[in-house]
């Protein structure tokens, strides 16, 4: 079974809230059903998406914009895929699956994430990973400012230094082998981080305003 596709109208230029496109939240739903859906008070589905394919485990956003935000929320299992750029709050609260961004996201990526990974290869904006609370997250973009606030267990893994921020600790450098498993979990994946390989990282713990016991590790050049 093919996946299910929804593509953004290029004529679309208000705010779309897509915390009820999930794999969970359309497990069991016929096409016809899931364009009636409503976005919110005065737009349905079909509104916004031309939408096809018929496997609900697997969603595709394409030609996605900044305009699409909440995509991935309270996600529990199955993968979600953006082909262009997301708006704000992506992959909050998730709590298993796998999303994958290729472009550039907003504010608060990740945000309560409990479980799962939350995959970005563009850049993500201010307060990514705030309060979150375990899983992975991983940044090939550039990162904004108060990354990791409040956050209290977790990993994100990041291609770029991150600003200096007083909450977090610089542990150095390291040779970090079991980033193999995580490496090899990325493999099957239609993205980037499929080809990393570096077992070289820079680690930094925090929150230390919280509990302390999350990581940010810095992939080496």
């Amino acid at each position: 079974m093919s996946a299910t596709i929804f593509t953004l109208k290029p004529t679309v230029t208000h705010t779309v809230d897509c915390r009820s496109l999930t794999p969970d939240m359309l497990v069991g739903k016929a096409l016809a059903e899931i364009k009636a859906l409503r976005l919110g008070a005065q737009h349905t589905v079909a509104d916004v998406f031309d939408v096809t394919g018929e496997d609900t485990r697997h969603i595709v956003f394409k030609q996605a914009r900044t305009c699409l935000h909440h995509i991935g929320y309270q996600m529990k299992s199955g993968q979600i895929t953006i082909e262009g750029d997301a708006g704000d709050f992506i992959g909050a609260a998730m709590q298993g699956g796998v999303l994958i961004c290729k472009g550039n996201v907003g504010e608060r990526a990740g945000d309560t994430m409990r479980r799962g990974m939350l995959l970005i290869e563009g850049d993500a904006g201010e307060y990514c990973a705030s309060t979150m609370k375990a899983g992975t997250l991983g940044v090939l973009g550039k990162t904004g400012a108060r990354l990791g606030y409040g956050m209290k267990r977790g990993t994100l893994l990041l291609a770029h230094v991150p600003a200096t921020q007083a909450t977090w600790l610089d542990c150095g450098w390291h040779t970090l082998p079991f980033l193999n498993i995580l490496y090899k979990s990325f493999k099957a994946l239609d993205s980037k981080f499929a080809t990393l390989t570096q077992m070289r990282v820079q680690r930094f713990v925090g929150d230390v305003s919280g509990l302390g016991k999350a990581e940010i590790l810095v992939l080496a050049k």
